[in-house]
C-alpha cells in the first residue's frame, strides 16, 4: 500500500486515511494521472501526446476555474480513482476523470467499475466535503454517504439512456479491444434502452471523501452502521461503502500546480 495511507477494510466496506501526502503518493499521481484522466487505453495509444504534464495541464484548466465545492469534488474523484484499486483489486475502472466534450467536470456516473472475471458492473457516486463546525466526523461522513446513495438511486430512476451511452464511450478509452466489447455489452444490457431493470438490479459503490484532520477520525465500525442501515432499504443489488479521510484538498491541488510550474 502507499506510504502515508492507512487502510482498514472488511469485505464490502473500507476506510482510507491519508495521514500525510508522502513522496510515494506524489509519485503514484505522476504515474497514474494520464490513465485516470484520459483512460488507460487512450494514454497508452499515444504516450508522448498523453504524457503526464500535458494531462496535468488539462486537469488544471478545468480545476482552476471552478468554485471551491467543485474543486473538492474533483480532488475527491482523483483520490477515489487512485485508492480504490488498492483495496478492490477485482475492479477495473471503465471511466475517465476528465470530461471529453468541454473543459468542464465529468457528467453522468462518477466512476463505473467492471469486475471482468464476473462480468459485473459496479456504479459509483463520489461525494466530498468538510464537516460542519458542530458536527462529528462520523456524522459528517454518514451525510456524504447518504448523499451518494440518494444521487445514485436518482440517476437509475431517471432512465436517461445518455448516461449509458457516455459510459460506453469511456470503455473504448479505458480498455483494450479484447476486453472492451464485453464491457460495452454489459452496459448496453443495463441501459434503459434494452433493460427494464431498476436500482435493485444494480451494484453500487458509495464513496465519501471527508476533508478533516485524521486525528479527528471516524471508525470502521461506523461505516458498518451506515452500510447496514442502507442495506436494510433493499434498493440496490449489492453495496460497497468506501470512505476516504484527508485533512485538506488544497495540498494535492498545490502539488499539481507546482508540478506544472516546475515544467513550464
Amino acid at each position: 500500500m502507499v506510504a502515508g495511507v492507512t487502510i482498514e477494510k472488511e469485505e464490502n466496506y473500507a476506510l482510507c486515511r491519508v495521514e500525510s501526502f508522502t513522496p510515494e503518493l506524489e509519485e503514484k499521481i505522476r504515474n497514474e494521472l494520464s490513465a485516470i484522466a484520459l483512460g488507460a487505453a487512450e494514454a497508452a495509444a499515444d504516450p508522448e501526446y498523453n504524457n503526464y504534464h500535458n494531462t496535468l495541464r488539462e486537469f488544471l484548466v478545468r480545476y482552476e476555474t471552478k468554485p471551491e465545492d467543485t474543486q473538492k469534488g474533483m480532488i475527491g474523484e482523483l483520490l477515489s480513482h487512485i485508492l480504490i484499486p488498492e483495496l478492490f483489486q477485482n475492479l477495473t475502472s471503465i471511466s475517465v476523470l476528465l470530461n471529453k466534450e468541454e473543459q468542464s467536470i465529468k457528467k453522468g456516473f462518477d466512476i463505473i467499475y467492471c469486475d471482468i472475471p464476473q462480468s459485473a458492473l459496479w456504479y459509483s457516486e463520489v461525494k466530498s466535503g468538510h464537516k460542519a463546525e458542530k458536527d462529528s466526523s462520523e456524522r459528517a461522513n454518514h451525510t456524504l454517504v447518504k448523499r451518494a446513495y440518494a444521487d445514485l438511486k436518482e440517476k437509475f430512476g431517471e432512465g436517461r439512456a445518455s448516461l449509458w451511452r457516455s459510459a460506453r464511450i469511456d470503455v473504448s478509452l479505458t480498455l483494450d479491444a479484447s476486453m472492451a466489447a464485453n464491457a460495452k455489452k454489459l452496459l448496453s444490457n443495463d441501459s434503459p434502452l434494452v433493460s427494464q431493470s431498476v436500482s435493485t438490479d444494480k451494484n453500487a459503490i458509495l464513496i465519501s471523501v471527508l476533508y478533516e484532520h485524521p486525528s479527528n477520525c471516524y471508525t470502521l465500525d461506523s461505516l458498518k452502521v451506515i452500510l447496514d442501515e442502507l442495506l436494510a432499504k433493499n434498493e440496490f443489488k449489492s453495496l460497497i461503502v468506501f470512505s476516504i479521510q484527508k485533512e485538506t484538498f488544497q495540498k494535492i491541488a498545490n502539488f499539481l500546480e507546482a508540478e506544472v510550474a516546475a515544467h513550464a
